[in-house]
């Protein structure tokens, strides 16, 4: 499996970048629903940059771990905004399946939107569905800065140690070795827990 891991400022710039891909198409959503968890900080970034009115959050639990997919995405907090009659942008980290975007929309239709539009940080060509806006293509597992401690604990559950999986992540290239020590401490305890 090949990792692409981003920075905080790599997330920043990617999502100021589909934000200006949004505002170049002059079609400005009413309201935005995030999908929790990944396309919560994107959404907000993009809400930030757009100045739209209304953020709301859906979520949905689809992966287990890394690269391992439920059968069907599952919905475990509903949506939390009214968005009848607007115009919905919602917002996730990675179009990887497409399941998960595509049941989103589908839901923030039936709530009685009137034009759904989809916008990712990534696309993979495997996705049944392509979103409308996206900044990215790639093949890779794509780690977040709010997911590294727990892609690193996965890593050891599968039997790397915590300094194989920080250098499989590459993470030395990202965080000081106060940080690092940390989130080995960190994932030492969360390993030890469970």
């Amino acid at each position: 499996m090949r990792f692409l891991v981003l920075s905080w400022n790599d997330v920043m710039r990617m999502s100021l970048g589909l934000a200006s891909r949004i505002a170049s198409d002059n079609w400005f959503p009413e309201a935005i629903v995030a999908v929790l968890r990944g396309g919560y900080t994107i959404a907000k970034i993009v809400e930030d940059a757009l100045g739209s009115p209304l953020l709301g959050t859906i979520e949905v639990k689809f992966y287990r771990g890394l690269g391992e997919r439920s059968e069907r995405p599952v919905i475990t907090q509903p949506l939390q905004i009214d968005v009848r009659d607007k115009r919905v942008l919602v917002v996730d980290d990675v179009a990887d399946s497409g399941r998960t975007l595509q049941l989103v929309s589908d839901i923030v239709g039936l709530y009685g939107a009137r034009e759904v539009k989809t916008a990712t940080l990534f696309f993979k060509r495997r996705s049944i569905v392509m979103p409308d806006y996206y900044v990215a293509e790639t093949d890779a597992w794509v780690v977040f800065p709010w997911e590294i401690c727990e892609t690193v604990e996965q890593l050891v559950s599968r039997g790397r140690s915590v300094d194989e999986a920080v250098r499989m992540l590459g993470l030395e290239r990202l965080l000081d070795p106060d940080a690092i020590a940390k989130l080995a401490a960190l994932v030492k305890r969360r390993v030890n827990k469970a």
